[in-house]
This record gives structure tokens, sequence and C-alpha cells, in this order.
């Protein structure tokens, strides 16, 4: 293999003193080998500007590095959030092209800077080969009085005008958020500190992009048809108010109170035949923002259920046993003369054991599952983008769990 990873964790309250602890056990990983592309992360407690300066002052200017705020970080030894989580991964490649590209002003623009960003990544297309492709956008827009969720449904579709399929299916990528409370969203690019920007990196040559979907979901309903929508607000499905509606499909014992729905009802689109076997890669998972108990009505995080949507009432897993056979899945299906060389893991925050009241991490199953074979770091996020149904599709309630293979 000509590539090699080196990956690193911090959670020193002190931003330089942890930005630099994290990128030293990362170089020491890596060894001798030259640093081709950095991705960074860490957790809105920490002040963007002595992150960067304690990367720099061990790898120099000149490294490009990609990357932003998080909920938590995720590496094959060490699993934390809401707190002072730093992970960095160095990656040391002679086989493979990394390029960078960004565009700034996503709020309330996501359209226009999706197009934007689609056509500066056509323009930069190898002629052949592979390219695997990395989103990561700014998922907070505090430009006005009130919170706002930039969204990923257009940037996609804008991004999608100048890609054709075979680059656009083998796209993986997250809305970033540095906290529960969605403060403002600090994004690294280079020398740069960012708000507001979409950022892409694609990979071309030696490296592969090989993606899994875990979202840890089920129909719990036959399906329902929204009658009335408007933006990301769910107004009536089969002609009623949406807010009734729900209530009946979650049953009889359901105590839940409306105000609560919020990170807790789950919606399934199903992408692929409608009464088909169960596949989770062809379901799309969209959660409840909060609800319009005036209008009883659901906000959602997305804008893409519209009048006519079919959808089902997801359950959640508790069992974790699916996470370990899709990853073995994963790993089983990789084209021969290939070999993994490390994984990233996007993971929804909201599946984070002290935000469901889950027992365990879901992300600690997936560290199970891999069992080292490969280095991981894996970040919480507000939105997950992966494939389904052959396509980059914003994700609720989701793992997207990636192999990099050379």
């Amino acid at each position: 293999m000509t590539t090699h990873v080196g990956i690193g964790f911090s959670e020193d309250t002190d931003s330089l003193a942890a930005g630099v602890e994290a990128v030293q056990v990362a170089m020491e990983q890596l060894g001798s080998n030259d640093v081709s592309q950095a991705l960074l992360f860490s957790t809105s407690r920490h002040d963007p500007i002595l992150i960067a300066q304690g990367i720099k002052s061990e790898i120099g200017n000149n490294v490009p590095i990609i990357g932003g705020y998080a909920v938590g970080v995720i590496t094959s030894e060490d699993l934390g959030y809401d707190g002072y989580q730093v992970g960095i991964i160095l990656i040391s490649s002679k086989s493979t092209k990394f390029d960078l590209f960004k565009v700034d002003g996503l709020h309330d623009n996501e359209l226009a800077c999706g197009e934007d960003l689609g056509k500066q990544i056509m323009n930069s297309l190898p002629e052949n080969g592979d390219q695997g492709l990395m989103l990561f956008y700014d998922s907070v827009n505090r430009e006005g009085k009130h919170l706002k969720l930039n969204m990923a449904v257009p940037l996609l579709k804008g991004i999608s005008k100048h890609l054709d399929e075979s680059v656009m299916q083998n796209l993986v990528g997250a809305g970033l958020v540095g906290d529960m409370s969605c403060n403002s969203t600090w994004q690294w690019y280079n020398n740069e500190i960012n708000q507001g920007s979409a950022m892409a990196l694609m990979l071309s040559g030696g490296l592969t992009m090989h993606t899994t979907v875990l979202h840890g979901c089920r129909p719990a309903s036959d399906y329902h048809t929204i009658t009335k929508a408007e933006s990301s607000t769910v107004f009536e499905i089969n002609n009623r108010p949406a807010l009734e509606v729900i209530s009946e499909l979650l049953g009889k014992d359901n105590d839940v109170p409306w105000k609560e729905y919020s990170f807790f009802v789950t919606l399934g689109v199903n992408q692929g035949e409608k009464y088909a076997p169960f596949q989770e890669e062809n379901y799309q998972n969209r959660l409840c923002l909060r609800a319009d108990i005036k209008r009883k009505a659901m906000v959602m995080f997305e804008p893409d259920l519209v009048a006519g949507s079919e959808f089902q009432l997801m359950r959640r897993s508790v069992d974790f046993s699916y996470i370990s056979e899709r990853v073995e899945e994963l790993f089983e299906n990789i084209p021969e003369g290939k070999t993994p060389v490390f994984a990233f893991y996007i993971d929804c925050a909201g599946r984070a054991a002290a935000y469901c009241g889950a027992d365990e991490e879901d992300a600690g199953a997936v560290i199970e599952a891999i069992d080292g074979r490969v280095p991981l770091l894996g970040i919480y996020s507000g939105v997950e983008i992966g494939p389904i149904g052959g396509r980059p599709q914003s994700l609720d309630w989701t793992g997207v769990l990636t192999l990099f293979c050379e």
C-alpha cells in the first residue's frame, strides 16, 4: 500500500494544547510519511483559532485541511461527545490526488451554493478513474433573529446539476454542528476559518470509497400520504391534521405528548419497491424537528416531504446486532484487489446514548464490529448524507460508515 493514516484524539480543555496533542498522536502513527491531507473536527467548546494554531505548529501551514465543529468524536479507542473532544486524521498517499472546494454564503442560499460547488468539482474532474466526494457544510444559520437550519436537500440538488450519477453515487457527507444547542458552527478550510460554508473533498486515483447506511429503524406502519405541506412543515396526513394521525399511529398506549415529538418521531420514505422485503439501504429517514401544536403540524428537518409523499412510521431498534451484520457485509463486499485502509463514520448526534436514552452507544457497536481491522475516525453530526437508492440523500437518525480502500 502507498496510503497510510494516523488518527489523533484529545480531550484537553485547553484548545491550543488539544490541537497539539491530537496531531502529535496522529503523526506518531503516521511515522515518517508526508501528510497529503488532514481532516479536523472538534466540539464547540474549543476555540477554532487556537485549535488550528496547535495543529499547524506541528504540521506547518501547507498541509491541506478540511473539517469543522462536531457534537463529538469517535476513534477506534475513544468515544465522546458534548465535551472537549478533538479528532484528526492525517492521510499520506502517493496513489491519490486530493482536491478541496468551498463556497461561502450558504445561509438561505443552499441551491445556488450547491450549483457553484458542483460546477467547481465538475471543472476539476479527472478524465478517467474513480472519484469519491466528502461534503461538509454548516448546518446552523444564526444570521437572523431566530435559529434556522441550512438544508441539505437543495444543496445536493444544486450539486447534482453539474455532476453525473457515477460521481454522485460516491458522495457522503455531514451537516456540521458543534453542540445540541445549535450554537454557531466554525469550519476549517486550509488556512481559513469560516462559517456558512459548504466544503467538499474529492479523492481521485488509488483510494476508493465503499459505504453502508446504518439506520437502526424498521417500518412500524403501512404507507400513509402527506396531503398538505409547505417548505419543511407537514400540515396534513391522509387529509387530517398531521399530529393527530401520528398520535394514532403510535398506538393506544402512546403517552408521548405532542411537544415531545421532536427528535422522537421518525418517518421513513422507501426509495425502493413499495412492498418488497425491507432493505435498509432503500430507506430515507426524516426526523421531526418540532411540533407546531397550534396548527397540529410537524416541522421536519428537511423540506422534501411534500404533498403526495408516501411514508411509513419508523420504529427505532435497541438491538445493535444489525450493526455487526452490516459492517461484516461491507468488508465482505470490498472488490477483489482492494485493501481497506481506514474508515470514517458519520453518526447522527441524536443517536448518542445520552440523548436518545439508550443503554449502549451505537458508535461503540461500530467500533466493536470493525475490531481494529482498520483505523477509524468518526463524528457526531446534525445531518448525515449517504447513498439511498443509488443517490446521495440527506438522512436523519442514521449512521453512514465508509471504508476507504486502495
